[in-house]
């Protein structure tokens, strides 16, 4: 089977958007010959730090089976939301909120694996357990100056995920290196339609989800490519990725009493990003990066009628720090720190 890499994970980040931490020292890196065909040869092997980071944006092919035990949080403070129908990002569900303030918090232990089936060729797997909490103030219309406060809080298994990542073309001193993947996510995940509402008592204003969703409930395929170009003494990356929602029929998708069968249509998303990074020694690398996803407006069908929900499109951009360090030859450190630079991402994420 190989060797087996351990990679521990912890990051921070603002919402669910594909990214990957890119780049490498070249300098550190690469020192190789250029073939007869003009392709990069890499005679001297690579600084862990330098590995560490190929790994992390699925350019380092190898018999090696990697191990990511990693941890996620994110946290976003929204005020001033009227919130009808559901979101593609932290507040997915069904039903209609009047709120002034949203506290959300979401914490994920993961467990991603990879290993190389051939020298260009990978596997991937990823297995969510997410936690997530969430605290509604309001005034309300009828609460007076008092303000009116509920908490919700679910966890358990999210949407499972698998990947195929292949190297179409190795960079030459002429073209850089291209890798492009191919994946599925599975609904594993808790649900979130037909999420009953409760309304505070006190407060007629006030109306909340009783329970959160873990996962979007419907199957999705995604298809993406990533280019990667030595510059020594960086390494500089850009990705390009889209994810394909499958419309999914559902018992109920209704908050209100009585069931409501119907369809859901999860908007489709289109992503890309760039970044680079250095190896400053043989164990620590550091990267820059900007991500940015846009997510269309997702739809749901009653009665024969469609209807798009108002709300649901966003556009989600984060910068991210990160930094890898190897503490031995086959465990490394990796995290990342993303602030949100637009409305509909959440205002920091840490893994």
């Amino acid at each position: 089977m190989g060797d087996i890499t351990t990679l521990t994970r912890k990051r921070a980040s603002i919402a669910s958007v594909f990214f990957v931490p890119v780049a490498l020292g070249a300098a550190t890196l690469a020192q190789g010959q250029v073939s007869s065909d003009d392709e990069v040869v890499r005679e001297a092997k690579p600084s862990r730090s330098v590995e560490n980071v190929l790994r992390e944006e699925h350019a380092l092919f190898s018999d090696r089976l990697t191990l990511e035990p990693g941890i996620n949080y994110s946290y976003s403070d929204r005020s001033q939301l009227a919130l009808r129908g559901f979101l593609a990002l932290d507040a997915i569900f069904l039903g209609e909120i009047n709120v002034d303030n949203v506290k959300s918090h979401i914490t994920t232990l993961d467990l991603s694996t990879r290993y190389g089936l051939t020298d260009r060729l990978e596997l991937g797997l990823n297995i969510p357990v997410v936690y997530r909490s969430s605290t509604y103030r309001s005034t309300g219309v009828e609460s007076g100056p008092e303000l009116s406060e509920l908490t919700t809080d679910d966890g358990g298994l999210g949407d499972i995920s698998a990947s195929l990542s292949y190297r179409l073309l190795p960079e030459t001193q002429s073209r850089p290196d291209v890798v492009i993947n191919l994946g599925v996510r599975a609904p594993t995940g808790t649900d979130p339609y037909g999420i009953a509402t409760r309304e505070d008592p006190t407060n007629t204003n006030l109306v909340v989800p009783t329970e959160l969703p873990t996962g979007n409930g419907v199957w999705a395929v995604t298809t993406g490519a990533s280019l990667l170009k030595t510059l020594d003494p960086a390494i500089v990356f850009t990705n390009l990725g889209y994810t394909y929602n499958i419309e999914e029929s559902f018992d109920d998708i209704s908050a209100s009493e009585g069931k409501q069968p119907g369809k859901v249509d999860l908007g489709d998303s289109i992503r890309a990003g760039f970044g680079t990074a250095f190896a400053l020694n043989e164990r620590l690398s550091l990267s820059l990066s900007y991500s940015h996803e846009y997510i269309k407006k997702s739809k749901t069908t009653r009665g024969g009628e469609t209807n798009k929900v108002i709300g649901s499109d966003a556009n989600v951009g984060v910068f991210s720090l990160g930094g890898t360090y190897a503490m031995s030859d086959k465990t490394s450190i990796v995290t990342s720190l993303g602030m949100g630079l637009t409305d509909d991402a959440s205002d920091i994420r840490a893994c």
